[in-house]
């Protein structure tokens, strides 16, 4: 027989891996944008690869 307790702490725990979803994907948003006033140097014959996002014409 389920308590009270138990389903608060399912909320508990779905709001808590929410929070941590929200927050990764938040890292990986700011690692991926670059930051205004980008300098795309293609002189420098780097790989397009390893030049900033904003360079890539992703």
């Amino acid at each position: 027989m389920k308590t009270f307790g138990s389903a608060r702490m399912k909320k508990i725990l779905s709001l808590i891996s929410l929070a941590l979803l929200a927050a990764v994907l938040n890292g990986c948003m700011a690692s991926s944008s670059s930051p205004v006033g980008v300098n795309c140097d293609f002189s420098k014959e780097k790989p397009i690869s390893e030049m900033p996002v904003d360079c890539q014409g992703r």
